[in-house]
Order: C-alpha cells, then structure tokens, then sequence
C-alpha cells in the first residue's frame, strides 16, 4: 500500500471507495511478488498531484482496521495471492485533487460529493509558506532585470517603515516614477491627451453646456451644515479648542497646532484643516507635471441624507429622494511652498474654494480624474463623476484664474454620459479610468464595461460577477486593461479586458463586502490593495499581485473596520482609515518580505473622534451661531508592531504552553509561579492582546469614521496625503520624513 507524502501535517493512510458508474467496470489490477521488492520512486507528475493534496490539506485519517481489510485484499500471511481476475482488487480514493483513471488516461473523474472537499483552491507555482527571495523570483521573475527592479525598490525604502521619505527621485532614498515603465512615459501620453482634446473640440457635435451662478445661488446649493464644528487639535496635553465654520481653512504645524497659534519656533507648516460643512464621499488630486498649485475635487451629501428620521410609529423615516435630485462638487486650492533641496512642503497660505460644480443628476457618489494630466490645453482635466440616477458623467473643467473669487457653475450637459439604458433598473455603480479615451464602469448586474469616451460607444460587456459591484480598479498606468473588481457577494476578481473571455481569475473566497474606496493600486508593487478577502469579518488589509491575484499577502491589521485605503503612485507606502478614527500607515514593500523574526512597525497618524451636540445641552447656554457638534483629534502617536493580533495571541499561547512543557518534563508542578515575576508580565501581555482584539468590535459614533484617503499621485507632492472624516473635516497632511 502507498502512503501519502506531506510537508507540515501528520503523514497518514487514505482509505476510500471509488463510485463507479452503471456502464463502468472495475479494473482489475494485478499483484505480482516481485512488486514489492522492485519499489521505484515516484514520478513528477505524481509528486505534483500530492502537492496539490498538501495546498488543499485534505488528508483523512484512518484507523488500523482500515489497514488490516487492505492487507487482505493484497493476500493472506502466508504469501498466497488470490486470482485477479476472479477477484479484483478495491480501489482507493487517494484524496481530493488527485486524477484517477478507470478506462484511459486522459478520463475526467467524478465531482467530490463529499461537503469537506474544497473545490475553489490555488495549485499553482507560488506557495503559500515562500518568503523573501523565493516569493520575490515567483512574483516579479524569472526575468533578472524585472527582479532587479523590485530588489532596488525593497532596498531604496528599507530605512522608512511607516512614512515615506521626504527625497527627490536622484536620491539614493527618494521617491521615484515607475521603474516598470518608459523614461518619457507621462510627456507622452499628456502629448496625446493633447492632440485628443483638441480633436475632440474640433469634431464633437455635442459639447459640455453649462452657465455661471451668482454667488447666493451657488452657496445655496452648496450643502448646508446647520451649525459651527468644536475641534480641540494640537498635542494631546495641552489641546486648543477652536471653532470651525463651514468654508474655513486653517494652515496647521506638525504638532497640529494652527500656525497663528503655535508655539513652534521654527513655524513650519505641515498641511491644513478644513470644514466643508457635509460627508465627504469622494475626493481626486488633479494630475500634473509641473509644480504648481495643487487642486483637490470633494464631493459630498448633507448630513441629512444619512439621518434617519423617527416617525410618531417609531418606524425610521429617511428623506425623500426627491430632495437629493441636486448634487455639488467643490474644488480646493492649496499653495506649496517655494521648493528647494526636498519635495515640496505647504505654505502658510490657507486654502480656498476656487470652484463648485452644480447639477440635477443627483447625489455624487464617486468621482476621480483623468490620470492624463490637461495642463497643456487650460484645463484642470477630465473628472468622472457617478452621481445618484445611476449614470457616470464626464466633466471637462476649466482652469481659473489667478486670486479669483469662487466660481460657481452648474452644468446642463457633460462631455458624455455612459450607462446602459436598455437593461431595466441597470446602473453604474463604479469606475475607474483606463487611459485617456477609455473608462471602465461596474453595474448593479454584476458585469463590468469598457466605454469608449469619444466617439461615445461601448466596447465590451463581460458578465463577471452575479451581484451588485461595489469597486472596480484599474492597473493603469503598467497594465491599464487589467481591472479588479469587488462585488457585494461573491469572489474578488481580475479580468484582463484584452482578452476576457480567457484571462480571467479570481481570489478562491467568497465575501460580502458593502463598504467602497477599498480597492486601489499600487504602480511599485505591480499589485492591489484591498480588505482581505474572507468569509468572516476581518481588519487586515492584503496585497493581491497581478501575476499570481488568487494568493493575498496580509500587509497590515487595524483595531476597527476598515472604511478606506490608499496607496501611495511613487512608493510603497499605504495609508488604511477605520471606523474608529484611526489612520495607519506602513511600509507595504517591506511587509510583503519580511523575513522571519523581523521586527516591522506602523504607525498611528491620527485619531479623530466626533460627538453630537444634544439640543437640550445648549438651551440657555449659546446665544451666538448654532453648533452640530464637537471633534478631537489626537496625534503623535509612537510606532507600533506591523502584526495580527491574532497571530499575537497565538505565538503568546504556543509560548506558554512549551513554557509548561518544559516545567513537566523538569518535575515542576504545573501553575506555580516563576520566581523572577513572569506571570505578572505575561498576564499583562494576554491582556494587551485581548483588549486589540476586542477592539474589532466596539461600535462608534457614525461621524467619527473615515470616509476616504487619498495620496497625492503628482511626483513633487507624493508625500502629500487628504484624509476626509465624515463630521465634514478634511485634513491634508504633509507624511514625508528625513
């Protein structure tokens, strides 16, 4: 009998019958006695079928009754055999994943029955225990430049673990454009997006209309917050309270401070804080290859869209969706400062609204920009926005002029409007750009689109999830044909829009997922970032290459759910926001090759905390402008270990138990204390341990999440990041370090 071969796991025999069917004869199998002296080693093909056997870790276990009844099928002790063809011999199901034969070669087996037997499972080169040099060669080999590439890169940011360096891209150190790419790459294509607009203007028919508003009509369609924002920002002992009213903007220093405030001496700013007055659900740099002022698009709902609303029944009572046909976008402007020796770094000039886009569409709900910058044209670029009636728009917008007053401008008609109007109740529920001319769209059905911008034409429909989409992403600008997508219900999947109906996978794990703005990519690690797929609910953010999408890579954990993440367009480096507040950041290069026992960090940026201003407590109390509410931001926070705290708690638990081994094999009685204290420290390290897991599910004030992030894709600001917080905050950061 032949026993199964396994790495990690007790080595076993399988005993299983065979179901044959009506048509099918059992084979009959000869023994001969010289069989068992003349034992050759097993060929390739078989050493893969067992390793199969180990990814899918199926092994059953058998008893020695099992053994004795194969013993006798094999033949007595005395050596006897029985006749084969009288008797033929049982047959034995070697496990799941292994091809059994009954009349050729080449014959597909039955389908596992068996409900412990997984279908979904990953057989390819890539192992799940390869670290370092051997997940390296798989991943980005076997070429010797491509793996030349990703080792330089792991070595240019080995001495940052949590935040990004503040160097130029000739620094040994410094942020760097994409090594995967060609040395004129985004000259080139800002040439063409050139030659594209003004073919566009030349030979459209139909072109963006829209008109100015004054500015009461512009601010009246701007969402109102209903009252003033009390934050207390700066060092954790000694916080300033503050009142923030709906448009302003405060230059901020590193301590968190407002400049006119601080106590800095050097009185260096590192990035601002802004009211917008509403949730923020999206927000986009705008592209660029100069340095000049940088732009950020927000767009936002009131806070009444998500109150619900208590009837005299108790039934909750949202508002009427007739009230939301009106949407807004607001574009901020913000000053850098003269560069020098380092990137650049923000100006003690606040930050001003420039612009408002106004329309009838609805709430928006997404946007994002051309990645193609427009500068050469006048224009900021192509804004694609997903607004509330379920169809995704096209904005060319406009630079503005210098020291201007806000302008705000409603649209009648976009560039072009895409969605599938002969689908009933079929919408766009996502997107993402594809190059210039080309964006891709996820719908309620399930199926993802590739969309032609001008001429207006749909090139492709792939069907390629059943339920509604959630998040789509596109690999541009290496691989832009490449696009991930999440749905609600069901896999995690990467289809290749060159060739769909054959270059198509998908991560082997089913998951519900309602929460957007948790796909992104990331142009140094040639992969995606997204909530690790799983059954159950999970904290960890993992990292999908686009070689080898159906095996993740866990790159960081954080204390509540997850709500948004962002990756940064020159390095490595990842920032991921939670429900709690919490903003990490690490280094998601060097997590992805951590060696064993090496020490990883990340780091807590901020944590921002909003409560409710109850109408009974200010009776009496504030006669001046009315108040929604009151915000905390804590930050300085020292680094911290970049692990699982489940993993923690395991190694803590495998810890204690050799501990007690060792006692019992030296004639120690279990449970007495060690004599140097180390019960003490170990009971307060379990209980550290159970305090971050149990962190995963405590709930917070809606308000206090963060809604989106978003890095700065632009060369000279990369080290630029604007973190939105649902209490209508928005807080743009300056993360480089030196």
């Amino acid at each position: 009998m032949a026993r199964r071969t396994t790495r990690g796991i007790k080595k076993s025999y399988v005993e299983a019958p065979i179901v044959f069917d009506d048509e099918d004869e059992p084979i009959p199998v000869t023994c001969k006695d010289s069989d068992d002296e003349d034992f050759a080693a097993q060929g390739p093909a078989q050493e893969e079928e067992e390793d199969k056997d180990e990814e899918a870790d199926m092994a059953d276990p058998t008893s020695e009754e099992d053994l004795a009844e194969d013993d006798e099928d094999d033949g007595d002790a005395d050596g006897k055999k029985n006749d084969a063809s009288s008797q033929p011999k049982k047959q034995r199901n070697t496990g799941a994943g292994m091809i059994q034969s009954r009349k050729g070669f080449h014959d597909i087996p039955h389908y596992p029955l068996e409900t412990r037997i997984v279908t979904r499972v990953y057989a390819g080169p890539l192992r799940r225990y390869a670290r370092y040099s051997a997940l390296r060669d798989s991943m980005y080999g076997p070429e010797y430049n491509r793996i030349k590439i990703i080792w330089d890169l792991e070595m240019r940011w080995a001495e940052f673990p949590a935040l990004p360096p503040r160097y130029l891209p000739h620094e040994p150190q410094g942020i760097c454009p994409s090594p995967w790419l060609a040395p004129a790459f985004e000259h080139t294509q800002e040439h063409n997006a050139a030659r594209w607009y003004d073919n566009y203007y030349a030979r459209s028919h139909e072109v963006q209309q829209c008109h100015l508003l004054s500015t009461h009509e512009g601010e009246h369609l701007i969402p109102q917050p209903g009252g003033d924002l009390v934050t207390f920002i700066g060092p954790w002992d000694r916080q300033g309270e503050f009142r923030f009213t709906q448009g302003q903007s405060l230059p901020i220093t590193a301590s968190g401070l407002p400049m006119s405030t601080s106590e800095d001496q050097d009185k260096i700013s590192a990035g601002w804080m802004l009211d917008i007055g509403s949730i923020p659900l999206a927000m986009g740099w705008v592209p660029s290859l100069v340095h000049s002022k940088q732009v950020l698009a927000i767009a936002s709902i009131p806070f009444a869209d998500q109150e619900p609303r208590r009837q005299e029944d108790g039934s909750d009572k949202h508002q009427d969706p007739g009230a939301m046909a009106e949407g807004c976008v607001q574009l901020w402007e913000f000053t850098p400062k003269e560069a020098g020796k380092t990137l650049a770094r923000p100006s003690t000039t606040p930050a001003r609204l420039i612009r408002t886009l106004c329309f009838s569409w609805g709430r928006p709900k997404r946007l994002q920009w051309c990645p193609v910058p427009f500068e050469s044209v006048g224009s900021y670029g192509l804004l694609a926005i997903l607004t509330g009636d379920g169809k995704a728009r096209i904005i060319d917008i406009k630079k503005v002029e210098e020291g201007s007053t806000p302008i705000h401008e409603w649209v009648h008609s976009p560039v072009v409007t895409l969605g599938i109007d002969d689908d009933y109740n079929n919408k766009v529920t996502c997107l993402s750009w594809v190059n210039i001319n080309r964006i891709a769209l996820g719908h309620s059905d399930g199926s993802v689109t590739l969309w032609s911008i001008f001429p207006r034409k749909m090139l492709q429909r792939v069907g390629v999830h059943t339920t509604y989409v959630i998040d789509i992403c596109s690999a541009y600008p290496s691989n832009p044909y490449l696009v991930a997508s999440i749905p609600v219900g069901g896999c995690a999947t990467l289809t290749d829009l060159s060739q769909p109906s054959s270059e198509f996978t998908y991560f082997p794990v089913p998951a519900i997922s309602f929460q957007p703005n948790m796909l992104c990519w990331n142009e140094s690690m040639q992969g995606f970032m997204a909530l690790y797929p799983s059954s159950t609910p999970n904290t960890t953010i993992a990292f999908l290459h686009h070689r080898f999408f159906c095996q993740a890579r866990s790159i960081c954990t954080g204390p509540n759910t997850i709500t948004c993440i962002s990756a940064g367009a020159t390095h490595p480096f990842v920032l991921a926001g939670c429900a709690d507040g919490s903003l990490f950041s690490c280094n998601a290069l060097q997590k992805l090759f951590k060696q064993k026992g090496e020490p990883l960090q990340k780091i807590k940026v901020m944590e921002h905390e909003y409560r409710p201003i109850r109408r009974s407590e200010l009776q009496g109390k504030d006669s001046g402008r009315p108040v929604r509410g009151a915000v905390r931001i804590l930050q300085g926070f020292l680094p911290e270990p970049n692990d699982d705290p489940r993993t923690e708690k395991r190694k803590e638990l495998d810890r204690k138990k050799k501990l007690e081994r060792m006692k019992t094999a030296s004639g120690k009685k279990k449970g007495r204390p060690r004599k140097n204290g180390g019960t003490v420290e170990d009971l307060n390290r379990e209980a550290e341990l159970d305090d971050k897991l149990a962190s995963r599910v405590v709930t917070h004030e809606p308000l206090t999440r963060l809604t989106t992030i978003v890095w700065n894709p632009n060369m000279q600001y990369s080290c630029w990041a604007a973190c939105a917080m649902a209490s209508g905050i928005i807080k743009v950061m300056d993360l480089g370090v030196q």
